[in-house]
């Protein structure tokens, strides 16, 4: 994998343009292949209509998985929610068409995936595993573990309808940190009504002023020269609070969710954050 600069990362924007005429966008169509499928016991509808081998892994809660739709202004896009994250592993392999499971870490509980089983004909769809936000305790967060599992299937699903936005509006979906920060603003928003730059540095694992990281942050900086990553953990870290100001100021404006998307994905809010600094 090469590896690319702090700076070069830090770097990385989204080009928008005005707001489309119409949104909602009309919804993609292999919605259609999908239509069936709210309300219906989900496996059942993914081995009738997809003949999908879903005996195939041993799942913990079948009973828990559940099929459903999630507007967004993109359109459309079926969602497949489960009970435990083993399940989440289980399923991502079986709409992925591998005969495995992979391992994946604790922190990891979605995802805006194309699935490529050849019978689901390359639907794009929402992929949720029942877990505290990224694997970061109620207590941390002063609520109890009840609460914020609810409040992280909310901020979850937001987050991942905001990729799928981005995608559909201006075709990209990364797993970078400037893609991430606003996907987890609309989520913060969705389950708090509020964005907190301290409660997202928990959520990306961020210590000590970004000198140090532990968590999710450091799955989308692998790309970044290893010796140069704490200078975009230090340039995220210090753009939390800017972004902390400005979703609140637009949310006092009773700005739009699309307005506040792109205020965030488009303004480059992590480039004039990056440099060296002295400790």
């Amino acid at each position: 994998m090469p590896f690319i600069s702090a700076q070069e990362y830090l770097s990385y924007r989204y080009d928008v343009l005005n707001e489309p005429a119409l949104l909602p966008l009309p919804d993609e169509l292999f919605t259609a292949l999908w239509k069936e499928a709210a309300g219906e016991d989900a496996l059942q509808f993914l081995s009738d209509t997809f003949k999908l081998p879903v005996d195939r892994f041993p799942l913990l809660q079948p009973d828990a998985i559940k099929i459903y739709f999630a507007s967004t202004s993109g359109g459309r896009i079926p969602v497949i929610s489960t009970g435990c994250h083993d399940d989440f592993c289980y399923m991502e392999a079986l709409l992925d068409g591998r005969s495995e499971s992979r391992e994946l870490p604790l922190t990891i509980n979605a995802f805006t995936m194309e699935a490529k089983a050849p019978q689901l004909h390359n639907s794009r769809l929402i992929l949720l595993g029942n877990a505290p936000y990224s694997n970061v305790p109620g207590s941390a967060l002063g609520l109890d573990e009840a609460d914020w599992l609810c409040r992280s299937t909310a901020l979850r699903l937001a987050h991942e309808c905001t990729h799928y936005e981005t995608l559909r509006l201006w075709g990209s979906m990364q797993n970078h940190a400037l893609d991430e920060i606003a996907a987890d603003v609309m989520g913060q928003l969705a389950a708090f009504g509020s964005f907190s730059a301290q409660r997202q540095r928990l959520f990306f694992g961020l210590e000590n002023e970004g000198k140090s990281c532990t968590g999710r942050l450091t799955f989308y900086c692998r790309k970044v020269l290893p010796w140069e990553r704490t200078e975009v953990y230090q340039a995220v870290d210090r753009a939390l609070d800017i972004v902390e100001a400005k979703v609140a100021e637009l949310c006092q404006e009773k700005a739009s969710d699309f307005i506040i998307l792109t205020n965030i994905i488009c303004d480059n809010i992590l480039k004039g954050y990056g440099g060296k600094h002295a400790d």
